[in-house]
């Protein structure tokens, strides 16, 4: 009986021992990841910068109407602060107001290119949320994605700016006269109507051979 609680007594205070120590670790891990964490803050901080140049004004004034591109532009102009979570929720954010912008293209630069763009920009977006919402963040993606996404927003911009020039070009006499009979014509008969600004090139004719009696 008496061996009996020497074992028990030196089992428990084993066990209150290996509760002690792993209290202690677990207490030291997290010192560590709070230590790395705010290292990576540190770094991240230093190069979250968007440097999209301001549009030229013609482009601005196409854009003004646009009030979800405007709170986008604002949103990724605006620098978080603190900690890792700032950054996350952030990100999370211009994901949701990209969305936003997705949605509402202002009819004059509802084009494919700008649709494609966009796209593109969303992907590089919610990479970099992925990235910065790991436990163990990767600081060199999360920088490289800062940098994409600031060059996929330039890409984009230089699109607007595209299409207002594009907008400018001075059409030929007559030239937007056609385009919209043609386009009343498509829509009223689609099949019937020929393609005057690429018409086929007509098939050349070849001579026939005549057979010449001999004297």
């Amino acid at each position: 009986m008496k061996y009996t609680s020497i074992i028990i007594t030196a089992l428990l205070s084993f066990a209150l021992l290996s509760c002690e120590e792993d209290k202690e670790q677990r207490l030291a891990e997290t010192l560590r990841l709070e230590q790395r964490n705010d290292s990576i803050v540190k770094v991240i901080d230093n190069h979250w910068r968007f440097d999209v140049p301001v549009p030229k004004d013609k482009v601005q004034k196409n854009l003004d109407d646009w009030n979800e591109w405007r709170q986008f532009k604002s949103e990724l102009m605006q620098k978080p602060t603190g900690t890792l979570t700032a950054y996350e929720q952030k990100v999370e954010t211009l994901i949701s107001k990209l969305s936003s912008v997705k949605t509402t293209i202002i009819p004059f630069f509802n084009k494919p290119e700008v649709v494609t763009r966009l796209m593109v920009l969303d992907t590089k977006i919610k990479s970099l949320h992925t990235y910065i919402s790991l436990d163990a963040v990767q600081s060199d993606k999360v920088l490289v994605l800062i940098d994409e996404v600031t060059k996929e927003t330039i890409s984009l911009q230089n699109q607007f700016e595209e299409i207002v020039r594009k907008s400018e070009i001075p059409k030929e006499v007559g030239e937007e006269e056609m385009l919209r009979a043609l386009d009343t014509s498509r829509m009223a008969n689609p099949d019937m109507v020929p393609d005057v600004l690429n018409p086929t090139p007509a098939t050349p004719k070849l001579a026939v051979p005549t057979t010449e009696g001999n004297d």
